[in-house]
């Protein structure tokens, strides 16, 4: 029998395997999204167990815990619950993923961090942790080690603008790191005009930009502030996580008057809605351009399906780069890519599409 996930793990034929092990396994690693901890890698922390570095931060693992009717206290912690009966929780969870990415990725972190083959389930649980957690009290299993050892050259960690980037600046100025941390600029509070998070967003953006927010030009000056402030300190990428893509044209009278609606208080239609987000990330495009920068968006989108499935993800295998001028978001100097998945539960799916646009210099 075939071993399980080994060496040759998805490649298929000889032109892969000869593509993967001769070419790009030795690679370096450009990370330009992730939702690690920049004050934890500049710390260089050293996880305590398993469940800190596994299941304290990995809202993905979250969500399929809460899909397979897992308490929440044993998914995001709970008065008497302890880090190992929150692994023993993910332990059960584990064999439901199969056909989840989260399988594969399990399983291959197990094997190439930790020196674990074995199908990780409730009864080797308690094995699996004390190995784990062994691996984790050595030099190379800090943060910062972690990241050296996977070869990874960059990491983009997902920075919220009114950040003051204090960790990726000290890790620069230390000059000790083997691989660069760079700020992405994630605005999504500046977009989401409608949401209880808006307003006071916007106190803190102009504290952060040290400009007085009193209407939509100085909300985009201080905006564009602090994307040349992350750009000072080596940011290249920003990071838009979107429901879908909104296009309603407007004038900037028109989003200016939205945007006081919104600042006062006032309920703000689902057209006026889009209008601002359309007028305000046409504005946020024209800046990323003009610094040689990229944007990457998630994009999340419901659908239904006929057949039941549980946890389950059905990739679509594309990666197709076409010019924007097929997009209402026209800039001459780039390229967008697409990449898609399908993760869904029982009769319902969530469509994920990730659309990453790269600006050159003109």
């Amino acid at each position: 029998m075939k071993p399980f996930m080994d060496e040759h793990f998805l490649l298929t034929n000889e032109p892969a395997r000869t593509l993967y092990h001769d070419y790009a396994k030795h690679m370096p690693i450009i990370d330009y999204h992730c939702h690690l901890s920049p004050q934890m890698i500049y710390e260089n922390h050293r996880f305590d167990n398993l469940t800190e570095a596994w299941i304290h931060g990995d809202h993905y693992k979250w969500r399929a815990m809460r899909a397979a009717g897992v308490d929440e206290a044993y998914i995001t912690g709970g008065a008497g619950v302890e880090d190992y009966d929150r692994f023993l929780a993910w332990s059960r969870t584990v064999p439901k993923t199969i056909g989840n990415p989260l399988f594969h990725w399990s399983h291959l972190e197990l094997q190439r961090i930790f020196g674990i083959h074995e199908m990780i389930n409730e009864e080797n649980a308690p094995r699996i942790w004390e190995a784990a957690n062994q691996r984790l009290q050595e030099d190379v299993s800090t943060t910062r080690g972690l990241i050296t050892a996977s070869n990874v050259k960059v990491v983009c960690t997902t920075d919220d603008p009114v950040d003051d980037l204090e960790y990726h600046i000290k890790l620069a100025q230390d000059g000790d790191s083997d691989f660069l941390m760079l700020p992405s600029f994630r605005p999504d509070k500046g977009l989401e005009i409608n949401r209880y998070t808006f307003v006071p967003w916007v106190i803190k953006l102009s504290e952060a930009s040290g400009k007085d927010i009193s209407d939509y030009t100085s909300f985009l000056e201080a905006l564009e502030q602090r994307i040349e402030f992350f750009h000072s300190v080596g940011g290249r990428v920003s990071d838009h996580a979107l429901d879908y893509v909104p296009y309603q044209e407007a004038t900037e009278q028109q989003a200016a008057e939205i945007f006081l609606k919104a600042l006062q208080g006032e309920n703000v239609s689902r057209q006026e809605e889009e209008q601002y987000k359309t007028f305000t990330l046409l504005y946020l495009g024209r800046i990323y351009a003009r610094l040689g920068g990229s944007c990457s968006s998630i994009l999340m989108r419901n659908a239904t399906i006929t057949h039941a499935c549980f946890i389950s993800s059905a990739p679509i295998q594309a990666l197709t780069p076409f010019m924007t001028a097929r997009s209402p978001y026209l800039l001459s100097n780039c390229w967008i890519f697409w990449t898609r998945k399908m993760h869904c539960q029982g009769r319902s799916c969530i469509r994920s599409t990730r659309v990453t646009t790269i600006f050159w210099p003109r």
